[in-house]
């Protein structure tokens, strides 16, 4: 009897080694590494998921036409949090289920939100193109124990960001209605509205996923409310912000400069390449969970998380809990 075809397409290999993909065949299944890349399309997506049993995925798209020839496959394990490219209603419609890898990527995402944060505020990137040019010109920055951070999200990642906060000594804000006040204190920030988040933060930073609702969530009104030569953070998902309203904030000055791992179009084009390209932005290619210590365990539990669905039982993090049944 062949052995269930498991197709791998995230980077999994670390110091010559695939440990997920090697925890995939200890458990008898044929683990098929094809690493997609951010140029994998849904045509290809849709050809090879053609007699999988399971996926460890990337950033494919998940939706009925690509999902059309997958006949066998029961789960897709996706290697990260974020799931905006899978259309949850239509794998529960076909009986798959759809999984994420939650907690292991936090810290590796936290830092990168302070680097982008100190890079805005100590003017790392162009100190570093000055002194380059030999222009040793000396920008004036800021302690960030002078200034107050304004979380949107509190989850997982913004749980770490909070903590890293209090060593930076940063008063800290946070807007999340479905975290409790008590639970937020005790992290040493202060639960507010928006409003008053908006109001009071020199720095806001985006820590929700997501969603039809919040597409675009940052846009002119929301700038307009930020505290005058602020920053804004996105770790999140670059459709969150409106990038046209971003950058007349930055380019008339409303906003002080923005970091950015992520952008609505990736790589960037078209609006998002012109807000990139602006001197007060510092951009990364959505790498804030590119450590070696998150991808090797990001894959590990995902690669668990197909055993247990492959093996009869209900992974810890199934998103669509609706194909189960019962």
């Amino acid at each position: 009897m062949p052995r269930p075809r498991v197709l791998v397409t995230v980077h999994v290999e670390f110091a010559g080694e695939k440990p997920a993909v090697a925890l995939l065949e200890e458990a008898g299944l044929n683990a098929v590494h094809e690493y997609g890349g951010p140029h994998w399309d849904d045509e290809r997506t849709r050809r090879k998921l053609a007699g999988c049993e399971a996926i460890l995925a990337g950033n494919e798209n998940f939706n009925a036409y690509t999902l059309e020839k997958a006949d066998r496959l029961r789960i897709i394990a996706r290697n990260g949090v974020g799931y905006d490219r899978v259309d949850l209603e239509a794998c529960t419609e076909r009986g798959i289920m759809v999984a994420n890898t939650p907690g292991v990527m936090a810290d590796a995402v936290a830092d990168q939100a302070f680097a982008l944060i100190l890079a805005l505020v100590r003017h790392i990137v162009s100190g570093d193109r000055n002194v380059k040019a030999e222009k040793y010109q000396v920008a004036v920055g800021e302690d960030l124990a002078a200034l107050c951070l304004g979380l949107l999200g509190c989850g997982r990642i913004g749980t770490e960001v909070v903590r890293r906060a209090a060593g930076f000594k940063m008063r800290t804000l946070v807007c999340d209605p479905w975290v409790d006040a008590a639970k937020i204190a005790a992290l040493g920030a202060t639960s507010v509205s928006l409003g008053q988040l908006l109001q009071q933060s020199d720095v806001v930073s985006l820590h929700v996923p997501l969603t039809n609702d919040n597409q675009g969530m940052v846009n002119a009104d929301f700038l307009s409310r930020m505290r005058p030569g602020s920053f804004l953070i996105n770790t999140a998902r670059g459709k969150l912000v409106d990038e046209g309203a971003l950058i007349e904030a930055l380019q008339s000055g409303r906003l002080a400069g923005a970091g950015l791992d992520c952008q609505a179009t990736e790589p960037p084009q078209g609006v998002s390449l012109d807000l990139v390209r602006l001197d007060n932005v510092v951009a990364m290619p959505h790498s804030s969970s590119n450590t070696n210590a998150a991808r090797k365990a990001m894959g590990m539990m995902a690669a668990r998380e197909i055993i247990d669905c492959l093996e009869g039982r209900v992974p810890p993090h199934v998103l669509n809990r609706e194909v189960l049944g019962g």
